[in-house]
């Protein structure tokens, strides 16, 4: 069984479809929209300091070898594995029954901010100003969504920047000047972070409700008939959650579902079950020794919701990666 890593751990950030709890004032999470259908953060910070580190980040590195991005990144000085500590991503609609939607990136780390705007600016990309902050407005064609195509980047400050949509970016920079947007106490979506475990490397959490109506909204692949089943199963779900937690020595991973009614959360911890034991039998001859590490996940429910959670060994997560690489 090969797996791509990056795949899988970008599946967990960003799928169903990554800042901590609580955020400082004027940082990524505070730039959250209030009324997000997901949100993704995912703490880099955390991520260099572990052993697991090399294998998570393994494919990033494949960018230096490729074009234009490249080039980019050399000019600007910018290497997202060391200067970025946090990242954070919003999906938010454009109105409230239309299928369009804007997304929103905000980072936290070390920028130097003359020689990105510099690299930027070379490649097209003008300068705007607003009464909470300049902006650069990528060139024409360079798509950051699908509302009002062309993206946008703010350097806030040597720590902070955001980027997306022009609509997006000048939101942000509006929200931040007044405040922030209070997401985590705003309701909503945000009433379900107190169900992520606190201590998560990274996280996803997802308004399935309002996402399905977008055009890119969150989703399952369905190229299995375990992921058709989970999909299926999923339709009835208001609100979905991924996190993991990279413990050095193993990659803990978690995430729940929320319905409101009995029949909807068996139909999920029984498709999860089954998955779990279908996934079992199909890597058994090839992979045996995936067995026990796919016996290490627990699927429970309660009253309101259904949660899964398991662990991955570092050496399992290592031996997947040079089965991929050869």
């Amino acid at each position: 069984m090969k797996l791509k890593m990056h795949h899988v751990f970008a599946a967990v950030i960003l799928t169903l479809a990554p800042l901590g709890m609580a955020a400082t004032n004027g940082g990524a999470m505070s730039l959250v929209p209030r009324d997000a259908v997901s949100v993704g953060v995912v703490h880099l910070a955390e991520m260099r300091t572990s052993p697991l580190s090399s294998v998570l980040f393994q494919q990033t590195d494949s960018v230096s070898a490729h074009g234009d991005a490249a080039r980019f990144l050399k000019e600007a000085g910018l290497q997202p594995g060391k200067d970025i500590d946090l990242l954070v991503v919003a999906v938010t609609p454009t109105s409230t029954l239309g299928n369009d939607s804007r997304t929103l990136v905000a980072a936290e780390g070390r920028f130097n901010t003359d020689r990105l705007k510099q690299a930027l600016s070379s490649r097209g990309a003008i300068e705007k100003k607003t009464e909470n902050g300049s902006y650069l407005l990528m060139p024409e064609g360079d798509k950051a969504g699908n509302d009002d195509g062309r993206g946008a980047v703010a350097f806030v400050d040597a720590h902070l920047a955001i980027a997306g949509n022009e609509s997006s970016v000048v939101q942000a920079l509006t929200d931040r000047a007044n405040g922030g947007t209070s997401f985590t106490t705003a309701g909503g979506l945000a009433q379900e972070l107190k169900r992520v475990d606190p201590h998560a490397t990274a996280w996803a959490l997802v308004d399935l409700t309002r996402a399905q109506r977008l055009a890119n909204a969150p989703h399952i692949g369905s190229k299995s008939s375990s992921a058709q089943q989970i999909g299926a199963a999923l339709n009835h779900v208001s609100t979905v959650a991924l996190w993991a937690i990279d413990a050095g020595n193993e990659l803990r991973l978690g995430g729940f579902g929320i319905a409101n009614d009995a029949e909807t959360l068996q139909l999920l911890e029984d498709t999860l079950r089954g998955g779990l034991a279908a996934m079992r039998l199909a890597v058994q001859d090839k992979s045996p020794d995936l067995v026990s590490v796919l016996r290490r996940f627990d699927v429970k429910r309660t009253s309101d919701s259904v949660t899964i959670s398991g662990s991955v060994p570092a050496e399992s997560l290592k031996k997947l990666s040079e089965n991929h690489t050869r």
